[in-house]
C-alpha cells in the first residue's frame, strides 16, 4: 500500500487514471485490495461515475461480497438505466446468488440495450443467458438462443458456443423427447388435451 500512497502523490491522479489503474490491478494483476483502494479513489473524484460503480461491484464480488457488489450494480442503473455492463454483472452476481429468474430478466435488458459500439459484450451475453437457462431446465428455450446466436455473432464465436453447448442441448432435449414419448397413449391424449403434465 505504501507505493500506492506514493504514486498517489507523485502522479496526482484523476478520476479516470484512478479508473483505469484499478482495472489493471483488478485485471492483469489480481490485486483486489489494491485495485478496491484505487477504484476508492476514482469514486471519491466522481461519485457518479457508474463505470467505476461497476468495476468496484465486480472486484467486490470476487471478493465474496456479493450483496455489496449487488448494491453496486443497482447502484449505477440508478445512474444510468441504459449501462449494458452493470445488467450483465448484476445477473452474474444474481446467479451467485441463486436467483436464475431475476439473473435471466437482467440478461434480457442487456439484449435490449446493447448497441453496435458494445457488440463485443454479445458472446459473453449469449454464454450467460445459456447457462442460466440451462440451470433452469429450459433446454429448448437455450436451443433456440443457440441458434439464433449464429446470426449475431462471428463464426468464431459461435462455434466456441456450439462446442460448449450442442451436445449437451442436443442430449437434454432427446431425453425429453424420449421421456414423453413412453407416456402412455391415453396419458399422452389427456395431457394434450388437459394442457396438464402427468408423470
Amino acid at each position: 500500500m505504501k507505493h500506492l500512497n506514493f504514486i498517489n502523490k507523485v502522479l496526482n491522479f484523476s478520476a479516470e487514471r484512478y479508473f483505469r489503474a484499478a482495472g489493471d490491478l483488478f485485471i492483469y494483476d489480481g490485486d483486489y485490495e489494491a485495485a478496491l483502494y484505487m477504484i476508492d479513489r476514482a469514486l471519491e473524484q466522481e461519485p457518479d461515475n457508474t463505470r467505476a460503480m461497476v468495476l468496484k461491484g465486480d472486484i467486490l464480488f470476487c471478493l465474496n461480497k456479493d450483496l455489496e457488489a449487488l448494491n453496486l450494480f443497482n447502484q449505477a442503473l440508478e445512474f444510468n438505466p441504459h449501462y449494458v455492463e452493470a445488467y450483465i454483472s448484476k445477473a452474474g452476481v444474481l446467479d451467485v446468488m441463486n436467483k436464475p429468474r431475476k439473473a435471466l430478466e437482467c440478461c434480457n435488458k442487456a439484449f435490449q440495450l446493447l448497441e453496435t459500439h458494445n457488440r463485443f459484450l454479445l458472446p459473453s451475453l449469449y454464454d450467460q443467458k445459456l447457462v442460466l437457462l440451462i440451470r433452469m431446465k429450459r433446454f429448448r428455450e437455450a436451443q433456440k438462443l443457440l441458434n439464433m446466436s449464429r446470426q449475431h455473432l462471428e463464426r468464431e464465436e459461435y462455434n466456441y458456443l456450439c462446442g460448449c453447448y450442442r451436445k449437451l442441448l442436443d442430449g437434454f432435449c432427446q431425453k425429453r423427447r424420449q421421456s414423453t414419448s413412453t407416456t402412455r397413449p391415453q396419458d399422452r391424449a389427456l395431457q394434450i388435451v388437459t394442457g396438464t403434465n402427468i408423470r
